[in-house]
């Protein structure tokens, strides 16, 4: 089989190419049929060597695919929804994975976006836009707005992240934002989620835990404060503190047991916590999700807040 017309040099260099480039570049449709090219979208051709090297490579995988598809979309629309969350870094219900469709809003009244690939989205004129990454992207406010109808300590935990961020804009813009959704889909869960959001929530983990504590009925604790021992010496910056019942909870990702160094500082905290008379509780995702863990957990935690505040 013959070898395929070598790409000229500005498309053989260029991480993708359109069609059109293709056609002006004087390509005939069959070369765009060869073997070494692949199809990310219609209307975009990429090498498929350079496909395998991104794959492969380091550079941010949603970045990679949403700057191809932007490519190819209209100019005047944004990534919304959970696409816009993924860029804009704030924590998701589950990870990215491949061949997961971008989500891209437009203007009511301009054509709805459907491509494969793609989930269409319309109400552009009624949100802010950013430039992020060199993709438009659905505002921080807005797209938390835009995520109501997710699980509340899921929604809980972005809005954390978002209030902590920008914080003017959280305290400044954020009501009109909500009220311009007055009625819409998952509104009350928002307006919920936006009370309690704690910029000092320093993981999706920990949000989710204080969404839980809140459902317990349990009273509401400080966020990563230093707690000093009679003396006035420092013990610890513990996740959750109980100042009144001198209660404290850490939640332990997997770092902790990966590292036995970390593993080893939290075991010499714990110990100095607990000779200065603070209960001391662990969390862990497993127990925050498993049924007999969790209910074990906020057993633990009633009884010790009931019997140190009594």
């Amino acid at each position: 089989m013959p070898r395929p017309q070598a790409l000229p040099s500005h498309l053989a260099r260029a991480p993708f190419f359109t069609v059109a480039q293709a056609r002006e570049a004087g390509l005939t449709p069959g070369r765009l049929r060869s073997g070494d090219l692949v199809t990310p979208t219609r209307g975009l051709r990429q090498r498929a060597a350079a496909a395998a090297d991104a794959a492969a490579g380091e550079e941010d995988p949603v970045l990679a695919r949403v700057r191809i598809m932007a490519a190819a979309l209209p100019a005047d629309g944004a990534f919304s929804h959970l696409t816009a969350a993924r860029l804009l870094d704030l924590p998701t219900p589950r990870a990215w994975q491949a061949g997961e469709p971008v989500q891209v809003m437009r203007a009511t009244g301009t054509p709805l976006v459907v491509r494969d690939g793609c989930v269409g989205h319309r109400g552009l004129e009624s949100r802010g836009v950013v430039v992020h990454r060199g993709v438009r992207v659905v505002d921080p406010l807005n797209t938390l707005a835009d995520l109501a109808g997710w699980a509340l300590d899921d929604l809980v935990a972005a809005a954390d992240v978002v209030a902590a961020r920008f914080p003017d804009a959280w305290v400044e813009h954020m009501p009109r934002v909500m009220a311009r959704r007055r009625g819409g889909r998952g509104v009350a869960r928002l307006r919920q989620a936006v009370a309690l959001a704690r910029p000092a929530s320093a993981s999706a983990w920990e949000s989710k835990a204080r969404v839980a504590f809140g459902l317990w009925g349990l009273p509401e604790p400080e966020l990563n404060v230093d707690v000093l021992d009679g003396d006035g010496c420092w013990l610890a910056r513990p996740d959750f503190v109980w100042r009144a019942a001198h209660v404290v909870a850490e939640y332990d990702g997997d770092q902790h047991r990966t590292d036995r160094r970390a593993w080893q500082y939290e075991r010499e905290r714990r110990a100095g916590l607990e000779d200065a008379g603070w209960a001391y509780v662990e969390l862990t995702a497993l127990t925050l999700t498993q049924p007999d863990l969790r209910e074990r957990l906020r057993r633990r935690l009633q009884a010790y807040l009931t019997a140190r505040c009594a």
